[in-house]
């Protein structure tokens, strides 16, 4: 109940207010974030690249950029918290307004264009968090970089933070930084990914990629990927929909063209591991994702307009469908041959349809 009477006052606040009164509560009040979330249950624990997620959806970037209020998003029970995205540079993003919401689609659009506190302030906050829970540094270039200077700042944000996280994710999608999506081509990842793996000391490293791929460039990410020996890729960042005017859509509206790319993926039965993240909203799209072979997920939109709730829904259909099959643990589940996963998923859904 709390959350709906919190939502109905933030929302009559412009997006990216409101997304600031929020991010400042929560940094002084990470307290509140145990009494509004879940507990976890160890049995809902899952094997994602080195680590070990104890719940198998986290919290994508964007929501907290500038690592303000880790405490309190790791306290909610994701099973993983990102931050960022981080620059070497503080940058102050593009101009406002930049950030919109369609209530209606259950949809955000924004134009932020990475702003940050960059990677000296930034630095010093995860050097004094603490963690518990798995925590990912989402990074970037900044702005005015060209294609040698971004290798060398990517670099040096990774060395940087490799000490007080968990794994790295590597943004060359957003739509709102001119010609980033350029980046998204195999000669450059080469070069950059070398560099990234000197320095990394063995820390997951994924790429993000954008929704609005052609199928063969999906493949050939997945072959650079894997080539270069990352663990995985995230799927997706927002999408381009002029008519709606500049800046990328999340939330239901990319849900669609998001499951795509992430089908082309798990259809390519790469050995990578794939982080699925847009248009995210029920424990069904969950399930969805594991009856084509994947395995934990993201959310961003949603959580802006479900809440913590959304955490406690996907908790409870988590549950329900493993009191449902025979295995103990969704560790367990996951080590079956997906044809049998698909099985299991089948079953279920004929007892609890969504």
């Amino acid at each position: 109940m709390f959350y709906p009477i919190l939502k109905e006052l933030l929302f009559r606040l412009p997006p990216e207010k409101a997304h600031d009164i929020t991010l400042r509560v929560a940094s002084l009040s990470p307290a509140l974030g145990s009494l509004l979330g879940i507990e976890h249950n160890p049995k809902l624990a899952l094997k994602v690249g080195n680590l070990e997620w104890p719940f198998p959806v986290g919290l994508a970037a964007g929501l907290d950029k500038n690592a303000e209020a880790l405490a309190f998003f790791e306290n909610q029970g994701f099973g993983a918290v990102e931050c960022g995205t981080i620059t070497m540079k503080p940058q102050a993003g593009n101009d406002r307004p930049r950030m919109w919401r369609y209530p209606d689609d259950q949809s955000l659009r924004n134009a932020l264009g990475f702003p940050n506190h960059g990677l000296a302030e930034i630095w010093h906050r995860l050097h004094a968090f603490e963690r518990r829970s798995p925590l990912g540094a989402n990074i970037g270039k900044n702005k005015d970089s060209d294609r040698e200077q971004s290798i060398d700042e990517l670099a040096l944000v990774t060395a940087s933070l490799e000490e007080m996280v968990d794994y790295f994710v590597i943004n060359v999608s957003s739509p709102n930084t001119p010609g980033l999506r350029a980046f998204q081509e195999r000669s450059y990842l080469r070069e950059l990914f070398r560099e990234l793996n000197l320095v990394r000391n063995g820390k997951d490293l994924y790429l993000k990629i954008a929704p609005d791929l052609e199928e063969e460039k999906i493949r050939e990410l997945c072959e650079t990927a894997y080539e270069c020996q990352l663990t995985g890729i995230i799927a997706t960042n927002t999408t381009i929909m002029p008519e709606r005017g500049p800046g990328g859509i999340s939330g239901e509206l990319l849900k669609e063209r998001s499951k795509k790319v992430r089908s082309t993926i798990l259809n390519y039965r790469t050995t990578l591991e794939l982080i699925g993240v847009g248009g995210v909203s029920t424990f069904s799209d969950l399930l969805s994702f594991w009856d084509e072979g994947g395995k934990v997920m993201q959310v961003y939109t949603s959580y802006v307009y479900q809440g913590p709730g959304i955490l406690h829904q996907l908790k409870k259909g988590i549950e329900r469908f493993l009191t449902f099959i025979p295995e103990k643990t969704l560790q367990d589940f996951m080590s079956l041959p997906l044809e049998d996963r698909q099985i299991r998923i089948r079953d279920f859904r004929k007892v609890y349809p969504a």
